[in-house]
């Protein structure tokens, strides 16, 4: 079995290291072939390496061509290395993109891409929310700074241990998914203590995915829902429409005759910006 399919065969085992050491010898021996470096990249957004995941991906998008509909998958974990090393703006235009492709050849990602933009969207407002009440009070950042740092050391001491094989691959992933909910408890109760003396001023201000628009991710402030019962702004809809006559996630032949006006979420959203004329530029 030549190592690229045995690299695949230890992927679908959930045996990512072992695939990341063969897809590693596979390039080696045919350092061309932009499968390979897709593939490795895959297998390292699965163990969390995001630098080597974001090299990988992008090394097979410069060999497939950036405008070849195959590095649909590539720029997908470029997004994701990207989210992972906290660029999420770059993250966000990548996974947009790669988003784009997977309409035009109807791929059927599309709904897992178009949830992932808005968990990078998320990311994007979180992290400009945390510069904002940073700024509204230096003892917030000071504090947050000691829970980051201790973040940091109890990660590295993790990863130590792995390194010294003192703890498997899984055990390492459940430990480290463990302290970044723990520190990120730590963050809220943290936040909630500052938010009773500043309730106005540290609210962080989030738009609920329901009024995203899964075509342009923007608040959406006159939908309509599909059959297959998914709300878009009926403008983004329209728009697609003309370009391509399917539902953009069931790839099911849709009209314009078919859509109906989503009131309930139409008052929803109206009320919502009524209270947060903020999410007007979102």
């Amino acid at each position: 079995m030549a190592l690229k399919e045995m690299g695949n065969e230890h992927y679908k085992a959930g045996k990512f290291k072992e695939a990341d050491q063969l897809y590693s010898q596979a390039i080696q021996q045919n350092p061309a072939d932009p499968k390979l470096f897709s593939n490795r990249a895959l297998t390292r957004v699965k163990l969390q390496d995001w630098s080597g995941a974001e090299n990988d991906a992008r090394k097979a998008i410069e060999l497939y061509g950036p405008k070849n509909p195959l590095s649909m998958k590539s720029y997908y974990s470029l997004a994701q290395a990207l989210l992972g090393l906290k660029h999420p703006v770059e993250a966000l235009e990548t996974a947009k993109h790669a988003y784009k492709i997977c309409l035009e050849i109807r791929d059927s990602s599309s709904e897992v891409l178009s949830q992932f933009i808005l968990r990078t969207k998320q990311a994007q407002w979180q992290s400009n929310e945390t510069a904002r009440l940073r700024q509204l009070n230096e003892t917030l950042a000071n504090v947050e700074d000691l829970l980051q740092q201790q973040l940091d050391k109890e990660l590295d001491d993790l990863e130590e241990r792995y390194s010294r094989q003192e703890i498997g691959e899984i055990g390492r992933n459940e430990e480290r998914a463990a302290l970044e909910k723990e520190a990120e408890e730590r963050r809220r109760n943290i936040r909630d203590a500052f938010k009773n003396a500043q309730v106005e001023e540290t609210a962080e201000r989030i738009v609920p995915d329901y009024l995203v628009d899964g075509i342009t991710f923007e608040i959406m402030h006159d939908p309509v829902i599909t059959p297959s019962g998914v709300s878009y702004e009926r403008i983004s809809i329209l728009r697609h429409l003309k370009a391509s006559p399917f539902d953009p996630l069931t790839r099911e032949p849709l009209s314009e005759k078919q859509l109906i006006p989503n009131v309930a979420l139409k008052n929803a959203s109206s009320e919502f910006l009524e209270k947060n004329g903020w999410a007007v530029d979102y």
